[in-house]
């Protein structure tokens, strides 16, 4: 049985033996086969393409020539049009150009010749590897138009290729060929190579293909005396010892597949496992870097002695410092210099404490002391103890100077304010006093004189409308001043507009009949309830009808309420009076301002009327505006929110304007 497996892997191994040398010859005439097929494809594709370039080069030489004639006519472009196309059809005509097409660089149509033959041609498909039409009647060539070697453009022509592409094909085929002709004179050489070659090592191998030892010693005798033989009985042998250890070696192979597959696997989950930690922490890492040198806070890392170790871009902006300066330094060196107690411990703190929030000063490079926001958490270092600190400093030195500053001015503005309203008080009391007196005297005066003496009494008729237009200006005076200051105090409340409205233009008739002028009122507001401060809307409107009855000698005044947006209503007071210039109306609401200034002025007033309205619509989150033409009249439009509110939320809304207007 023994005898039998021996034959059987001597049989196989003869099988092998001779089916090797058959591989190998295939092999080395494949890669023959190979080389002479690329130098047959090299020569087809350098003379193929050598004889493609002469053509082209050819066509371009001509298209140059068209190519220059634009560039030197750059305002082809420009006018996306050709006006005069004959120079340009006689160079086509003398170049044998079939059609010309102009695109600018946005690959729009500029102009051309023969448009429908380069449609009809495929002019757009030009290009280095198909230039030659269909039908084999027109080469195509696509050339860049520049000027000053910036491109304008493109140019497409069509050369008529009579036999030139007949003749190119036929190069082609000769080229190709040829080619031919080397591969197969090749592949034949390589066989006859292979056959005479591998000969002495086809003998060999079908002498050891025998089963018969003693029929292999006969025929291995014969190689004896050249180096085949050698070669022969020295791969006998190995072959006889390595069959014997083959065995042996399987089994152990085996084993270690075992044991490797084992160990790999368990290799790569830990390889696997310290990559992910690796680029957990290399990631972290430079998010950390990535924060700490853009922080718009200045940052430093000091170690347990407390000197630096990192700082950022912001920290050293606010001391002063270069980087290199401040790494390895101390940093008791930046804190004030001041040897009180408070300052010792705050750098005692930093180094003893997990954590640190404070306000301290430091001092800059060039000696200034800045104030400064203070945080100090201690972090881990490579072994995982709390050693380094890691400090954040915001300077707020700035912030400081300016809440003081704010401070100052705030007390400054609560004396001016309050010496104002001392003084207007003052002044008001001063001047009511005596008024109060002559007010109530002069009506008892004209009852005396009983109508006697005219010149007298008019004279008291002056006295007392001087003495109540003094009135009246004061009261204006300390109502801009209360409103102004913030002392006035509104009362929000709900109420009707159109009946106080309608209550107040009665109060009216009798002085616009006097002046001979008509006062009409309307209302087409279904709801006209509003909240607000009931007392400064109707010196709103007091005014405004007022300043109309004044200014207006003919024609009429008018009153209006109506719908506006949602949930506001409009109310308009139009007249036909003397109106207001362009020039002047964007003073209009200014504090003692009038546009007939000066001792000649025909109209009496102070200038505080409309500038007193402007803050009580404000005061009542309203809206007013003025549309005037001189010597046509005025129309004044104010606007509240229809929506009634909880007049305590009013309230609070108006505290708040009050609160961001001191604020601004």
């Amino acid at each position: 049985m023994l005898t039998d497996d021996l034959y059987k892997f001597r049989e196989n191994s003869s099988k092998k033996m001779i089916q090797k040398p058959q591989k190998l010859q295939l092999s080395l005439t494949i890669q023959f086969a190979v080389f002479f097929i690329m130098v047959a494809g090299l020569i087809y594709y350098y003379f193929s393409q050598k004889f493609e370039e002469e053509v082209l080069d050819k066509f371009k030489f001509k298209s140059e020539m068209i190519t220059k004639f634009l560039e030197q006519n750059p305002q082809f472009f420009w006018a996306n049009r050709i006006e005069d196309k004959t120079q340009l059809i006689q160079l086509m005509f003398l170049n044998e150009i079939n059609y010309l097409v102009l695109e600018n660089n946005y690959g729009e149509l500029v102009d051309a010749v023969n448009l429908e033959t380069a449609e009809h041609y495929l002019y757009v498909a030009a290009n280095d590897n198909d230039n030659i039409s269909f039908d084999e009647t027109i080469y195509r060539v696509v050339m860049p138009v520049k000027l000053d070697k910036i491109q304008q453009g493109k140019a497409y022509l069509g050369f008529n290729a009579g036999t030139i592409a007949s003749e190119l094909k036929r190069k082609t085929l000769l080229t190709a060929l040829f080619s031919l002709s080397i591969l197969l004179a090749g592949m034949v050489f390589t066989f006859f190579l292979s056959s005479i070659s591998f000969r002495p090592i086809t003998k060999l191998i079908s002498a050891l293909s025998k089963a018969d030892i003693k029929e292999q010693k006969l025929l291995l005798s014969k190689f004896k005396n050249n180096e085949i033989g050698i070669i022969a009985h020295k791969i006998y042998e190995i072959l006889n010892e390595l069959d014997k250890s083959s065995s042996e070696v399987n089994n152990l192979n085996e084993k270690l597949k075992d044991v490797f597959r084992d160990k790999i696997y368990e290799l790569d989950v830990e390889i696997n496992q310290r990559k992910r930690a690796e680029n957990f922490l290399k990631k972290s890492e430079e998010q950390f870097k990535l924060l700490f040198e853009n922080a718009p806070i200045g940052m430093f890392i000091i170690s347990s002695d407390g000197k630096a170790l990192k700082a950022n871009k912001a920290f050293c902006n606010t001391i002063g410092y270069d980087f290199h300066e401040i790494i390895g330094a101390h940093i008791k060196y930046i804190f004030s210099a001041n040897k009180s107690v408070d300052v010792k411990s705050t750098f005692q703190l930093i180094l003893e404490n997990e954590s640190l929030d404070t306000e301290c000063n430091l001092i800059k490079r060039d000696g200034r002391k800045i104030t400064v926001i203070l945080k100090a958490i201690k972090i881990s270092d490579e072994s995982g103890e709390l050693r380094n600190t890691l400090i954040q400093v915001l300077d707020i030195t700035e912030i400081k100077k300016a809440q003081g500053d704010t401070l100052l001015a705030l007390d400054k503005a609560k004396e001016s304010d309050r010496l104002k309203s001392a003084f207007l008080a003052q002044m008001s009391h001063e001047i009511r006093t005596p008024l109060n007196v002559i007010l109530p005297s002069i009506p008892l005066i004209a009852d005396e004189l009983n109508n006697k003496d005219e010149e007298i009494l008019s004279i008291l008729n002056s006295v007392e409308n001087a003495g109540k237009r003094l009135q009246r200006t004061i009261d204006m005076i300390l109502s801009m001043s209360a409103v102004q200051s913030g002392n006035y105090k509104p009362r929000f409340e709900n109420f009707s507009l159109a009946e106080d409205l309608k209550n107040l233009t009665k109060e009216f008739i009798s002085v616009t009949k006097e002046k001979g002028l008509q006062l009409f009122y309307s209302n087409s507001c279904s709801d006209s309830e509003i909240a607000a401060d009931r007392y400064t809307v109707n010196q709103i409107f007091q005014n405004l009808l007022g300043n109309a009855v004044k200014y207006t000698h003919k024609g009429q005044i008018s009153i209006s309420i109506d719908n506006y947006q949602k949930g506001k209503l409009m109310v308009k007071v139009e007249d036909t009076g003397i109106g207001i210039s362009s020039k002047y109306i964007k003073n209009l609401f200014a504090p003692f301002s009038q546009e007939d200034s000066g001792q000649t002025r025909k109209y009496e007033g102070n200038g505080l009327g409309l500038a007193l309205v402007k803050e009580y619509v404000r005061v009542n989150n309203g809206e007013i505006t003025v549309q005037s033409e001189k010597n046509k009249g005025t129309v004044f439009s104010v606007v509240f929110e229809k929506k009634i509110q909880n007049p305590l939320f009013e309230q609070k809304k108006y505290l708040m304007n009050e609160v961001k207007t001191l604020l601004n």
